[in-house]
């Protein structure tokens, strides 16, 4: 034993000083001679093109090794998991074999083929929850990714997130999962992981508050249409088309503000859950009162041209815990979830 260890390192020196001695070695111009129909040609290889050969040679082979490695390993756990599988359902066949001495031997109303036949029944059935259970895990794992990137479109950044993160319910299953022998951890992180960005984007307004309408101003800096200074635009500036004038709730909520309000003229702001709170300013008419609860699609008021306006529009901002979001990327990404979930 000690003798074929010893040749065995002999060998790994020996192939490791062999590697180390190509990597390292000086390369020196070779001229190779070709005739052809009598005539001598040279092709020349520098040792640049040689030492440049031999270390990517090299580093594929290493490559290669590295996979070989990396896949008997990965067939090794898989058989070592398939193992404690199949030791699980040994122990289930010898707990329900030990209840009975005999076949003819009843164990309550049940005799021991009718275990064994359990004992099957059970097997095959854990077995196939293992696989729904895989199966769903990569599901959430492709819908988590769908919805991170919606997250990303969105333009919420990480304050806003915690803000809604940190103002929802807590509670979940997530204990139970993890602690269910059928189910795994991996399942338990994608559906924890799911549950919270789905939180998030279920909080955002999925329409906007006029039925028809088209977008004269968008959201960022921009030249103050009455003062020419550039100033940042908090919201999205809306006109209506056709004959509808009604400015509707993006969301259930509570009115916080319905009156006069300074440069925006006649303002709604509306508080929804989870620190999201929408302002439609500029009104012509206000149909709500403050602290009324008002439920999604709910007339407010109409479009009009009061306060320091240039013409007749609807301003409509989208505040998470007073940072001001663009409502129109908002708007879409929460009607995509709702195309999703559909």
């Amino acid at each position: 034993m000690g003798s074929a260890f010893r040749g065995a390192v002999s060998n790994v020196r020996h192939w490791c000083g062999f590697v180390l001695g190509l990597w390292s070695r000086h390369y020196k111009d070779s001229r190779i001679i070709l005739e052809q129909g009598g005539d001598l040609r040279y092709l020349v290889v520098s040792a640049r093109f040689q030492k440049n050969l031999a270390r990517s040679m090299l580093v594929l082979v290493g490559s290669m090794l590295v996979l070989l490695v990396g896949l008997t390993f990965s067939t090794v756990y898989l058989h070592a998991q398939k193992l404690l599988l199949e030791n699980s359902h040994r122990q289930i066949y010898m707990a329900l074999q030990s209840a009975g001495l005999d076949s003819t031997e009843q164990v309550g109303d049940y005799s021991q083929q009718d275990m064994l036949e359990m004992a099957q029944v059970i097997r095959d059935r854990d077995m196939q929850i293992r696989q729904y259970v895989g199966d769903w895990t990569d599901r959430l794992a492709y819908r988590n990714d769908q919805l991170r990137g919606l997250m990303k479109s969105s333009g919420l950044n990480e304050k806003v997130i915690a803000i809604i993160q940190n103002t929802q319910s807590v509670g979940g299953f997530n204990e139970g999962i993890q602690s269910n022998p059928l189910l795994n951890t991996a399942f338990a992180n994608e559906t924890s992981t799911n549950k919270e960005l789905t939180n998030v984007l279920s909080a955002l307004p999925a329409r906007m508050p006029l039925d028809d309408y088209s977008v004269t101003s968008e959201f960022g800096i921009r030249n103050h249409p009455v003062t020419q200074k550039p100033t940042l635009h908090a919201g999205i500036d809306l006109t209506a088309k056709g004959a509808s004038d009604a400015v509707r709730a993006v969301k259930a909520g509570k009115v916080l503000i319905a009156r006069y309000h300074g440069n925006l003229g006649n303002t709604v702001i509306v508080r929804h859950e989870r620190g999201v709170e929408t302002l439609y300013g500029h009104l012509d008419k206000i149909f709500v009162k403050e602290g009324e609860e008002v439920a999604e699609g709910k007339v407010l008021g109409t479009v009009g041209n009061t306060g320091q306006s240039t013409g007749k529009h609807l301003h409509f901002e989208v505040l998470i815990g007073s940072y001001q979001v663009d409502p129109k990327k908002v708007v879409q990404t929460a009607q995509h979830v709702r195309k999703i979930e559909k």
